[in-house]
């Protein structure tokens, strides 16, 4: 009886700390892209192409009603914006879309 109690509580802590160890490993980041804004898609679904500051590859991100932009207003063409996205079903999903201003080309 003894010894049935020891495995059942054994097997207990060891399904916990796989459960534990599951939820730390499932919890995603954010990727997170700085650049400048050249262009913005509308319609049924919403996009926004970034221009990356460092490789100057230009991204696309999914936009929608849960996408936050600081401050709370869609950025123009030639704005400077730091994107965090993650990438779900093979789409770049934006959540934070942060306006840090004009990029140095477009200004006079």
């Amino acid at each position: 009886m003894k010894v049935s109690k020891r495995i059942f509580i054994l097997i207990f802590i060891g399904l916990w700390l796989m459960l534990e160890a599951h939820a730390l490993v499932s919890q995603e980041r954010y990727s997170t892209l700085t650049g400048t804004v050249v262009g913005i898609q509308g319609g049924f679904r919403k996009w926004i192409d970034v221009k990356g500051d460092k490789d100057e590859v230009t991204v696309n991100f999914r936009i929608g009603r849960k996408t936050v932009y600081i401050p709370h207003r869609y950025p123009y063409i030639g704005e400077k914006v730091k994107v965090e996205y993650l990438t779900e079903q093979g789409a770049n999903v934006a959540y934070t879309v942060t306006i840090l201003g004009e990029s140095k080309k477009s200004s006079k």
